[in-house]
C-alpha cells in the first residue's frame, strides 16, 4: 500500500462511527488535489479497505456514491471506481443504496450462530449499540469463515476469549466489524490462512 492510501485510511478510520465527509472535505485537509485522492481511494477499494455503493433515485439513475471503510480488507473488495459529478459521500458503517444487491440485510434476531452470536454480545457491549447491518452475502462468508476455523478446532471458549481481547484493545475509531475480525483471525487463532478469494 502506497503512504497515500496509508494515510487517507488513517485519517478516515480516525473519524468516529457514522461520521460522514465529501471529497472536497478531504481534499481541504491534505496537500494532496482531487485526483491524487481519487486515486488513493482506487487504491484502497483495490486493496479491499473500501467498498463502494451507488445511491440511486426512484429512476435508477446513479446520485452519489457511499463508502464503507475497513481496518483490515473486506471479504468481497467491490471493484471499479467509476468518477460521478456529484459528491462523494463517506461512512464508516451504514449503506444507503436502492440496488436491491444490497438491500437484503439479516436479522441478527435470526441468527442461531453461536460464534457470531458471542461476537454481537461482546461488540454490544463495548460499542453499546448494535452491530452494523450485514447483507445475506457478507453473513454467508462471515458464517464459512467461522465453520473453517471451527474445523480447524477452535473451540468456542477460544473464540470467546480472542473476542473479549480484540474488544478490550479495540481503538473507538474503529467500527468493530465482524469483517475485519475474521479476516485477522488466522493469525489470532493461529490457524494459517485459509481465504479462498
Amino acid at each position: 500500500m502506497s503512504f497515500k492510501a496509508r494515510g487517507l485510511l488513517a485519517y478516515m478510520l480516525s473519524k468516529p462511527d457514522n461520521f460522514r465527509f465529501y471529497l472536497d472535505e478531504l481534499v481541504h485537509h491534505t496537500t494532496e488535489g482531487k485526483d491524487s485522492i481519487r486515486a488513493g481511494m482506487k487504491e484502497l477499494e483495490r486493496l479491499g479497505y473500501v467498498k463502494r455503493y451507488s445511491v440511486k433515485d426512484s429512476r435508477g439513475k446513479i446520485m452519489s456514491w457511499e463508502i464503507d471503510i475497513y481496518e483490515c480488507p473486506s471479504l468481497h473488495p467491490e471493484l471499479g471506481f467509476p468518477v460521478v459529478e456529484n459528491p462523494t459521500l463517506i461512512t464508516n458503517d451504514n449503506i444507503i443504496t436502492n440496488d436491491k444487491r444490497f438491500n437484503k440485510y439479516i436479522d441478527f434476531k435470526n441468527i442461531q450462530n453461536p460464534y457470531f452470536e458471542t461476537y454481537l454480545k461482546h461488540f454490544a457491549l463495548k460499542k453499546n449499540k448494535q452491530h452494523m447491518r450485514i447483507t445475506e452475502e457478507q453473513y454467508q462468508s462471515i458464517s464459512e469463515r467461522i465453520d473453517e476455523l471451527h474445523s480447524f478446532g477452535v473451540t468456542s471458549e477460544e473464540w470467546e476469549a480472542e473476542v473479549r481481547d480484540h474488544f478490550e484493545k479495540l481503538p473507538k475509531s474503529n467500527n468493530g466489524n465482524i469483517i475485519a475480525f475474521l479476516h485477522a483471525a488466522p493469525r489470532r487463532f493461529d490457524v494459517g490462512s485459509y481465504d479462498k478469494h
